[in-house]
């Protein structure tokens, strides 16, 4: 069933995703998918899990050998840029997670949500350890910045990209570069 659900957000997206069309596809009754999960918000956050594992694997394949510690949280933002242009329903899940606060999570898909703040948070301690990064900053609260900020100028990249070829004459690749850029110089001391 989850496997169907998966295809069924990879080909239809959210909006048209139903506990209806997951039986159908997975050759089950509708009330057999009830039986395991109470209903479509339940599916999509154990595929969310699934999604903020791949996420978490993107954040230590972009940062893990890094032994620089401003390269470290460049590759944060990196991490999550690639992520959404690799896995852009996986991104659309945790975003959809993001932007709906009435559902509830998962102690499980809260958990996922917690590892990544930590890792995160540690690359930043380590950061700040090492005099790379101003003293005076707050590790928890800049990890949670750099979540909405780089959702944000994702969001503004990907929905203005013929602005920026038109009127800044850059990519979109190259602008969220200048983002990375401006912002991880703003912290250094």
């Amino acid at each position: 069933m989850l496997a169907a659900a998966e295809e069924l957000i990879l080909k239809d997206g959210l909006a048209a995703f139903s506990i209806n069309k997951v039986a159908k596809m997975a050759g089950v009754a509708k009330g057999t998918v009830y039986l395991y999960f109470d209903d479509k918000e339940e599916i999509i956050g154990t595929i969310a899990i699934m999604a903020r594992n791949l996420l978490l694997d993107y954040f230590k394949k972009y940062t893990q050998d890094e032994k620089d510690s401003i390269e470290k949280i460049k590759g944060i933002f990196w991490a999550d840029y690639y992520f959404s242009k690799e896995q852009k329903r996986y991104h659309q899940l945790i975003t959809f997670y993001e932007q709906n606060s009435g559902l509830n999570e998962t102690g499980e898909l809260a958990k996922k949500g917690h590892e990544i703040s930590i890792y995160i948070k540690g690359i930043i301690d380590e950061a700040i350890e090492r005099k790379a990064i101003r003293q005076d900053l707050n590790s928890a609260s800049l990890s949670f910045m750099f979540w909405g900020m780089t959702g944000g100028i994702m969001q503004l990249v990907e929905t203005r990209e013929q602005q920026l070829s038109n009127n800044l004459n850059t990519t979109a690749k190259n602008f969220f570069e200048f983002f990375v850029n401006t912002t991880v110089e703003g912290l250094i001391p």
